[in-house]
């Protein structure tokens, strides 16, 4: 398959469960590419995945005494 035609053709012989695994798919590849084109891409899909990091949290810290102590 190598035009647009042609993949529509196959589609519209899918199966239902294979058009919602290519619609998953399809919105998932819409996002990435977003987001490698420097868009933000859907940040409402981000709420609520935050999870703390000590090691980053440390590593910030330790940025932080660097810094300071290079401006004394």
């Amino acid at each position: 398959m190598s035009t647009i035609s042609e993949i529509e053709s196959a589609i519209e012989r899918l199966p239902a469960p294979q058009v919602a695994q290519l619609a998953a798919w399809l919105d998932g590849f819409r996002r990435r590419g977003a987001s490698d084109s420097g868009e933000h891409g859907d940040l409402d899909s981000l709420i609520g995945t935050w999870r703390e990091d000590a090691g980053f949290d440390a590593a910030v810290r330790a940025f932080e005494q660097v810094d300071e102590a290079m401006w004394k």
